[in-house]
């Protein structure tokens, strides 16, 4: 890869890197002290792509105002442990196999098949055979180290293993993430009890729909330096 290209996208691998960063805190588990310190600084500023896609702009505002309330913290938790957790019916399940097997069931055909994808790369869950491998912050979780690996597969201008990378999130963009998300953003956007979850699924939303144009992007670069 020439110095020129890698001058091109190093900015956008960090954009993505950032961007899966904080999407795996959000929905892996209830926000803690330091995610809401972040996300306010974060939010502060126009998000990278804004202009390309209005759902950033319109979840960067609606997480900000959730971030105003007073008492905020406790009404966050019980908002993502009533829609994610449980103990009562949830009404927005945060694991693939609810949205894509017939019956709604876990650890069926559909967790296995995201857990070749993790294999691949040796990635296991801490929670490995107690927790489904198809959980949404799991499956952010391997896109952003997958993004990790690809810019260092860049900075160490191994093209092989760069389109390899590359083409890798694409297929799990496509057959995964993007397969089911848009049945539970819809979930999370009329069950929320606060305008932070209904941001962050926007947010969610756009970046994944960004993401396999910037891969395609990505590929693009890779093939021309070839």
């Amino acid at each position: 890869m020439t110095q020129a290209t890698d001058t091109d996208v190093k900015p956008l691998m960090e954009v993505r890197m950032n961007y899966y960063d904080i999407l795996r805190r959000l929905f892996r588990q209830e926000p803690d002290q330091q995610l809401l310190n972040d996300l306010a600084e974060l939010l502060l500023n126009e998000l990278p792509f804004e202009e390309e896609d209005p759902k950033l702009e319109e979840g960067r505002l609606l997480m900000q105002e959730a971030l105003s309330v007073e008492g905020i913290f406790d009404r966050l938790h019980w908002d993502y442990t009533r829609m994610f957790i449980g103990p009562y019916r949830l009404p927005a399940p945060i694991w693939e196999s609810a949205y894509t097997n017939k019956d709604g069931l876990l650890f069926q055909n559909e967790t296995r098949e995201v857990r070749l994808h993790y294999l691949k790369y040796s990635f296991l869950p801490e929670q490995y055979q107690k927790e489904a491998d198809d959980h949404l912050g799991l499956e952010l979780d391997f896109m952003y180290r997958l993004s990790c690996m690809t810019r260092d597969a860049c900075e160490k201008e191994d093209l092989l293993q760069l389109m390899e990378l590359l083409t890798d999130q694409q297929s799990f963009l496509s057959s995964h993430l993007r397969n089911w998300l848009p049945a539970f953003i819809q979930n999370v956007s009329a069950s929320a009890d606060t305008t932070f979850y209904r941001g962050a699924v926007k947010i969610l939303d756009a970046v994944t729909s960004l993401d396999q144009a910037a891969l395609e992007e990505l590929k693009n670069y890779v093939w021309n330096d070839e």
